[in-house]
This record gives structure tokens, sequence and C-alpha cells, in this order.
């Protein structure tokens, strides 16, 4: 998976994604005519969560989905880590359920890896406070 998305390539995704979830429900809508408003909510709750983890993902992936300039330390022993591509983190928040995809590291003296805290926008991207 690539760690960077053009906003073209996100939004093009997430209309993809989007569509799906509007087949989904409509096949739903057609196999359940009589369903009731709640009974529809009920369907919903999970894809829209999914949708949600979606939307969350492509823009991080516009913004380089954690990966660092220097490879963060490894909070277990302290020594550089090795980064090893992005990943899918499997992330339940308070909206959204699903895979996100973030910069995964691994720390060859540990033999462990890890995701660091994401961040909503790629270091090289920081403002600088003076």
């Amino acid at each position: 998976m690539s760690a960077q998305l053009s906003s073209k390539e996100a939004a093009q995704r997430f209309e993809q994604e989007a569509q799906e979830l509007w087949e989904e429900l409509d096949r739903w809508m057609d196999a359940h005519p009589e369903a009731t408003l709640k009974e529809i909510e009920q369907h919903l709750r999970p894809l829209r969560r999914e949708l949600g983890a979606q939307l969350i993902g492509l823009q991080l992936l516009k913004r380089g989905a954690g990966v660092q300039i220097e490879a963060p330390l490894c909070p277990h022993c302290g020594q550089a880590t090795e980064y090893k591509g992005i990943r899918e983190k499997p992330t339940v928040g308070l909206e959204i359920e699903g895979e996100i995809p973030a910069a995964y590291y691994y720390c060859p003296r540990c033999n462990e890896g890890f995701f660091p805290p994401l961040r909503a926008f790629a270091p090289q991207e920081e403002e600088t406070l003076e």
C-alpha cells in the first residue's frame, strides 16, 4: 500500500466506497421492503462506521499515513526502529470501526513491531511556532 495519495486519487476512491455503500443499502432495502426506520438504521450503522473509517483512512493516506522522516525510537528499548511500510490497523473510535492505514515500524532488537500514534498531517507539513 502506498503511503501517499493525491487529493484526486483519494476522492475517486471515496466515491467508489460511497457507491458501494449505496449499492449495499439499495440491495438490503429491496430485500426488506417493509423495514421500519429503526431497522434501516440498525442495518446502516455498521456500514456507516466502516465508511467513516475508510474516509479517515483516505485522508491519512493523503498525508502520508504517519510515515516519519526519521524512524521513531522503540517504545521498549529506545533504539531506532525500521520502517516496514503501510499496514492496516484495526481501529474502533467513537463513530468509526474498520481498518485504518498506518505506518508500521519494527524493532529488530526487541523483535516487536508497532504503529506510532497517528497524526492528522505529515511531519513535513507541521507548522513551527515562533
